[in-house]
């Protein structure tokens, strides 16, 4: 009975959390300042292989960053948190020069067939947190700055500056305590939705304290 009952109180506690604005998919706001989820960019890959990496690296002007994008098969120039990016989705020994490195993650297994590469970046304030939700293909993060915290079925951690996070499939959830700003990348069939919103999967809580 206490089980049911608890069960209950976190799936009412699930349905009153707001959706993240943007869903990842909507364009940055103006203000570049709006606490949610926005699409910085994406790339096509028609066949990509069975196992990729995501390079990121800070560039200090968008002409240098653009010209090393030039360079690379899977790559894209992103800004974010006033900063300018560098993605290149390839190998993990791929060669990237300029730029400072900040973060190689993976390895990331797209979904087969064509994939669309939905990058973003993501400024959530304090006490901020995500429903319940999945992705047809891997999601990836790299954390700015404060402390993003993950709950899957599997694993709960939480994930500081500088550091980085994978999701390779399945129901999670996500949130910032204390806030915090992060780079995101999707992979997902081309055509098809990047976020998956529910699921029977009911979270500990854990990410709430």
């Amino acid at each position: 009975m206490l089980a049911s009952i608890l069960l209950l109180a976190v799936s009412i506690a699930q349905a009153e959390v707001p959706p993240v604005p943007g869903l990842c998919t909507a364009p940055v706001p103006t203000d570049r300042e709006s606490p949610g989820c926005y699409q910085t960019g994406r790339l096509e890959m028609a066949s990509p292989p069975g196992e990729l990496y995501w390079h990121i690296h800070q560039f200090p002007t968008l002409e240098a960053a653009t010209v090393e994008a030039g360079r690379h098969r899977w790559a894209t120039v992103a800004q974010a948190h006033s900063r300018i990016w560098l993605y290149v989705l390839d190998e993990k020994s791929a060669r990237i020069d300029g730029g400072a490195p900040r973060a190689v993650i993976g390895p990331l297994h797209p979904p087969a067939g064509p994939v669309t590469a939905h990058f973003a970046e993501s400024i959530f304030p304090p006490g901020m947190r995500t429903r319940v939700h999945s992705h047809p293909g891997p999601e990836a993060f790299y954390v700015i700055e404060g402390e993003q915290c993950m709950e899957t079925p599997d694993d709960r951690q939480r994930v500081g500056a500088g550091s980085t996070y994978l999701v390779d499939r399945g129901p999670h959830l996500q949130a910032a305590p204390r806030g915090r700003r992060n780079l995101v990348l999707i992979l997902a069939p081309h055509g098809q939705a990047a976020v998956v919103p529910g699921g029977d999967w009911q979270p500990s809580g854990f990410c709430d304290r």
